[in-house]
């Protein structure tokens, strides 16, 4: 029965569906107007990332909420949820100077995602008087019915989308387009999703007897004695095939510590909300006890691989995330073992566990978002004194990650390092200013295709001709030209005319009365005996960059003749109305 239900009435039952279905469909309407609407009125991108995450996280949570309290009760627990895991966002986005950045490291909405998901079941918990905030039973079942309530729901939206999308189909072959003309308003399909979430939770909830996570769980704890016999096996084979492949890398952590949550999430489903619920087979009980001693070990590797990797090349995020995940299941594991290893009422042991590393990891990602002291910036300063101590060699600092990956941090140890005045340090100041006049992470680290691009430009600029005499091009007008392109610019423009001119010219001319200002075209030798032209375009330059022009036949059917012939003023603008069919917006030109 729902649980903000008097009672399991039609009427009651209608009522729900309405209500969920209106906060779905408000919650879509929401997510039309933060990606549609906000962004043209709201400029500041931090204000933006603030009502967004807010926006999500509060829906998100209101409508897994809702079923196990009554509608208020859910606003408050969505609300305590949502609201400090955004201002948490909100605060550390300052590390970086760009928004875009901070959020394309992807550990911030990892950290905001686990105050979200770890702390909804807790402030449920605290809003039902029959449980409690710290009820083991109570998190564990409001936990698992939380997934496996927005699994069938969101299944659910799958399927509904499936069927409009044939029922589109269907009215197209007698020429209807009443569903396609209706999803074409863009806020439709937003709304349409978020209503047809809210209508299959409600419903889910309304079924919580027979769709709940029971069934998921019975299968899981299957998995037990496969599991048991895989790490059993692993275990027995390390000495003897070696560690080497273990230590130093953090793909070796990452799958180690893969299986050690998937062993733990093992464990927690055999030992089910108490000891009534617990599986009784002796041979799972048994897989569960030796995958709990087991645990520790797996997570211990994962630390410690971890760790000679960042001996090696010192701190960053990514290496401080996966050291905080893994020091986090190395808790589970050791609370685990030790749970099996006091004997009696290990289950209870355990699941107090749960409870105590759920608050651990809620703590270790609301310091992750903490204002004060970042991972960038620890990364940043360990980083710094690895090279100042020597203990790093400047062709061997990874200037990209510090100066780019770190955000204002990695600014500010790239100005530490620049203005240090030590002879040491002369390549790697030269270093600096490289890194900050490239624009990516290949012109960084390829210096001599760099320059080679550079040098094909400064060939093309000093042979070029501007005409007619007293037109001109803007400075940078051929900084956005393929490299491969420049070099065969370069290669014409070292050719030679019959009249014995440079082989290239920009011509500028007005050839589209609809877009105000001349043209550039780009005139080269194509060979002993041909040309061709490129049209340029480049947006807010008046050059409109990088396309052929079609002229009467092919591009490589003009005569060399043509750049001596430009030069010398044999050259008329001519209007010329060529047959056209057009097709909505298409439009094809017929070559007559």
């Amino acid at each position: 029965m729902v649980p903000n239900m008097a009672s399991d009435t039609p009427e009651t039952l209608a009522r729900d569906r309405l209500i969920l279905t209106a906060i779905g469909a408000l919650a879509g309407l929401a997510a039309w107007v933060l990606v549609e609407i906000l962004p043209d009125f709201v400029r500041n991108e931090r204000l933006m990332l603030l009502i967004a995450v807010f926006t999500g996280g509060f829906f998100a949570a209101f409508l897994a909420a809702t079923g196990p309290l009554n509608y208020r009760r859910a606003m408050v627990a969505a609300g305590l949820t949502a609201g400090p895991a955004a201002l948490l966002l909100f605060g550390a986005s300052f590390r970086f100077a760009q928004v875009s950045d901070f959020i394309e490291t992807g550990h911030p909405i990892v950290a905001y995602a686990t105050i979200l998901v770890i702390g909804l079941p807790f402030l449920i918990a605290a809003q039902r008087p029959q449980d409690g905030w710290n009820s083991y039973p109570a998190l564990f079942t409001q936990s698992w019915n939380i997934v496996v309530r927005y699994a069938a729901a969101w299944v659910f939206v799958g399927v509904v989308w499936g069927v409009i999308m044939l029922s589109n189909a269907l009215f197209s072959l007698v020429g209807l387009t009443v569903i396609e003309d209706l999803l074409e308003v863009d806020a439709v399909p937003y709304v349409l999703t978020g209503a047809i979430l809210g209508l299959a939770l409600a419903v889910v909830v309304e079924l919580s007897d027979y769709i709940s996570p029971y069934l998921v769980l019975r299968l899981l704890r299957l998995l037990l004695p496969v599991v048991f016999v895989v790490t059993l096996v692993f275990l027995v084979a390390l000495p003897v095939q070696g560690l080497n492949d273990l230590f130093g890398g953090l793909s070796a952590a990452a799958t180690l510590l893969a299986m050690a949550v998937g062993i733990a999430t093992l464990i927690t489903s055999a030992l089910d909300r108490d000891d009534e619920e617990a599986t009784v087979s002796r041979a799972l009980q048994f897989s569960a006890r030796a995958l709990a001693l087991a645990l520790p070990i797996l997570a211990g590797i994962s630390v410690y691989s971890i760790w000679l990797r960042v001996a090696d090349y010192g701190w960053t995020p990514t290496r401080l995330a996966a050291m905080v995940f893994a020091l986090i299941v190395l808790g589970y594991g050791l609370l685990y073992a030790l749970a099996v290893l006091r004997g009696a009422a290990w289950m209870a042991h355990v699941r107090r566990s749960n409870i105590a590393m759920a608050l651990v990891a809620v703590g270790a990602a609301v310091v992750w978002l903490n204002p004060f002291v970042s991972p960038e910036q620890i990364s940043a300063r360990t980083q710094l004194a690895r090279i100042f101590t020597g203990k790093v060699s400047g062709e061997k600092v990874d200037l990209w990650s510090l100066g780019r990956d770190l955000g204002c941090a990695g600014e500010a140890a790239l100005a530490e390092l620049a203005a240090t005045q030590d002879p040491a340090f002369a390549d790697l100041r030269a270093d600096i200013a490289r890194l900050k006049a490239s624009d990516n992470r290949y012109q960084f680290l390829q210096p001599s295709r760099v320059t080679a691009d550079r040098d094909y430009a400064a060939q093309i600029k000093s042979a070029v001709t501007i005409w007619p005499e007293g037109a001109s091009v803007p400075e940078d007008w051929l900084d956005e030209i393929a490299p491969r392109v420049l070099q065969t610019w370069a290669s014409s423009c070292a050719q030679t005319t019959p009249a014995g001119h440079p082989g290239c010219l920009v011509l500028r001319v007005d050839l589209l009365p609809q877009d105000p200002g001349p043209e550039a075209i780009f005139v080269r030798l194509t060979g002993v005996d041909g040309a061709a032209l490129s049209l340029l375009r480049r947006p807010g330059t008046g050059l409109r960059g990088g396309e052929l022009v079609y002229v009467s036949g092919t591009a490589r059917s003009l005569e060399a003749e043509v750049l001596d012939q430009i030069r010398a003023g044999a050259m008329q603008l001519q209007p010329v109305t060529l047959p056209a069919l057009s097709f909505g917006k298409t439009t094809v030109i017929i070559k007559p």
